[in-house]
């Protein structure tokens, strides 16, 4: 075992019995010294200070510089198992917080898989009352309005001749607010959960204008928002471009249009009333931004301007 070896494998039971070792060395050799004195100066104690300054001196030159050498191999000795155990201890720390951050790691990942259930218990809950709610209006509702449902009615009045533009299009939507507009109010809260607490989201309960059109998705934000857009149909859709239009951003309804444009819930809207590209349709083009259509397939060109 080389000097190496020998320090690394000290320990406190070692240390004290190698100092005790060195002790027992140090009085052995202050006995013979002492002994190698008397027995060539025999002549008995001295009244003498001289004689004792040369007994002093005889000690000193012998034992100190060998007293020396046995302290400082018991200082090393004592320096090489404090380092040890500070090396220990430092090893030991390092697992301790290796250890530490594996546990938040796992506690993180708990809490954020709790966060996503939690949001999804919630999301579903609220999608299928969307669902029923848009069941509701597309549903016939009988031989008294010639098998049409609730939403073929409104689109009926909102496309008609006489509005030419989006705001009387709105305005002859609100008139049929009580048909309609729980399914639409019940869709807005549903993008509106979607967009303040799907998990990582950077929204938040703020809600402000500005950061619901500048902010960037979250990883799963768009993916929420396609399930819920996958249920609407092409007729939904048409009326919805035609509800969330507003005159300025003070209108209850920008927040909504906003929404709409983050989610391009209008990517799949055919600008056509029947066969004919149809006005109303195509001047909200002009109104949301193009996001709102993200990647649309229906490219609008005007035959007429009526359905």
């Amino acid at each position: 075992m080389n000097l190496e070896e020998k320090f690394e494998s000290i320990t406190p039971r070692r240390l004290v019995k190698w100092i005790v070792w060195i002790l027992g060395i140090a009085t052995g050799l202050f006995g013979v010294v002492l002994a190698l004195y008397l027995m060539e100066f025999n002549n008995g104690f001295s009244n003498e200070n001289s004689d004792w300054g040369t007994f002093g001196d005889f000690l000193g030159g012998t034992l100190n510089p060998i007293f020396g050498f046995l302290s400082l191999i018991a200082l090393l000795l004592t320096i090489a198992l404090q380092s040890k155990e500070l090396e220990s201890t430092r090893i030991e720390l390092e697992r301790s917080a290796s250890a530490q951050e594996k546990t938040e790691a796992a506690l993180n990942k708990q809490s954020n898989t709790q966060q996503k259930q939690q949001f999804e218990n919630t999301f579903f809950s609220l999608l299928d009352q969307h669902n029923k709610a848009l069941e509701k209006i597309s549903t016939p509702t009988g031989k008294y309005a010639d098998g049409l449902s609730d939403l073929n009615i409104v689109r009926l009045s909102v496309f008609s001749e006489k509005n030419s533009n989006l705001q009387d299009a709105k305005d002859s939507l609100e008139k049929h607010n009580g048909i309609c507009g729980h399914y639409f109010r019940v869709l807005y809260q549903v993008l509106k959960f979607i967009a303040t607490n799907v998990p990582e989201g950077n929204i938040g309960s703020e809600f402000s204008q500005d950061i619901i059109a500048n902010c960037e998705l979250a990883p799963s934000e768009k993916m929420y928002s396609n399930i819920v857009r996958s249920f609407l149909s092409y007729d939904a859709t048409q009326l919805l471009a035609i509800n969330c239009y507003c005159a300025n951003n003070s209108d209850t309804y920008w927040n909504f249009k906003l929404l709409i444009e983050r989610y391009s819930f209008l990517e799949h809207m055919p600008f056509k009333i029947e066969d004919n590209d149809h006005l109303l349709l195509v001047s909200t083009r002009e109104f949301y931004e193009k996001n709102a259509f993200g990647r649309t397939q229906f490219k609008p060109v005007i035959k007429n301007h009526n359905s």
